[in-house]
């Protein structure tokens, strides 16, 4: 298993290494600038907002996972994060088509819409999955009370 690890670490660092070479020759100071700048809201919008917001969410699922299995408070937990992910991600382009991009073609699509879209089907996928997990544990307990 570890010269698996390896090989995988080795590719790892091989394609960060082609990365940092091609974004160092591809792009100008200004544009490297607007990168890190980006990276480091990243950072920020991940650590201030999306965090505490998925901290929250959890110790109130912990709390009523009490009367709840376990797998749907995981499943609830991970559509809020995948949505909260998809949201920060999508934010910077419903900013620049507010804004109105210079060029139309740049951000062609309504992601208001889209990222409600979004949220609705994640919403329901985690309502069925929970519902599937409910319905089946329930089915266990009258299956082990029987037996």
């Amino acid at each position: 298993m570890t010269g698996a690890r390896r090989l995988v670490a080795a590719v790892g660092i091989a394609l960060i290494g082609c990365g940092v070479v091609f974004f160092a020759i591809d792009l100008t100071i200004g544009e490297i600038a607007g990168v890190v700048v980006w990276l480091a809201g990243a950072v920020i919008i991940h650590d201030a907002v999306l965090v505490p917001v998925v901290t929250a969410v959890d110790a109130v699922l912990r709390r009523a996972g009490r009367r709840l299995p376990s797998a749907v408070v995981m499943v609830v937990e991970l559509g809020l994060a995948v949505g909260a992910l998809l949201t920060a991600m999508v934010v910077p382009e419903v900013i620049a088509q507010a804004r109105g991009p210079r060029n139309p073609t740049v951000v062609p699509g309504d992601y208001g819409q889209r990222l409600a879209v979004l949220w609705v089907a994640i919403v329901v996928l985690v309502a069925l999955a929970s519902a599937v997990i409910g319905w089946r544990a329930r089915r266990s307990a009258r299956r082990s009370r029987r037996s």
